[in-house]
């Protein structure tokens, strides 16, 4: 399942550094429990999450995240099978809001306002932005859950 929200506080309440590493490690320790993998990416002013597992657990957490006081406009990009986890090993990466990725992810789909209109194609894209992030330089320190 790929899902997007907005976020519902302003960001310096919502990720204090302070705040941070008990959010991940809270969701590392209960994905890790329910056999989940993926990455969370924090814009600045929303969420993009990639939750691959069990249907029944993936839809476990999409319930528990629409009652979640910290995410407004949830909707799902995509949900479906999938042959082989692509963020298998991860119970959550992160990356959060840095002009890093927003130039890797420029450079990898162009301005977010030239996106592709066909949503199969959007997603293709999506899943090409995240792959191409993981193997950043940037993705060492939540690749190996230090963040």
């Amino acid at each position: 399942m790929i899902y997007k929200s907005a976020a519902r506080h302003e960001t310096e309440e919502m990720f204090q550094p302070s705040n941070l590493p008990a959010i991940l490690e809270s969701s590392r320790r209960r994905n890790g429990e329910d056999g989940l993998s993926g990455v969370l990416v924090y814009t600045g002013t929303g969420f993009l999450q990639v939750l691959e597992g069990n249907r029944a657990e993936v839809l476990g957490v999409f319930e528990r995240l629409l009652i979640d006081r910290r995410h407004r406009s949830v909707s799902v990009i995509e949900m479906g099978e999938i042959e082989r986890r692509s963020f298998g090993g991860w119970t959550m990466g992160f990356l959060g809001a840095s002009p890093e990725i927003d130039a890797r992810l420029e450079a990898a789909i162009g301005p977010v306002s030239g996106l592709d209109r066909d949503p199969v194609r959007r997603v293709e894209l999506l899943r090409a932005t995240l792959l191409l992030l993981v193997d950043a330089p940037i993705s060492l320190l939540w690749r190996e859950g230090l963040t």
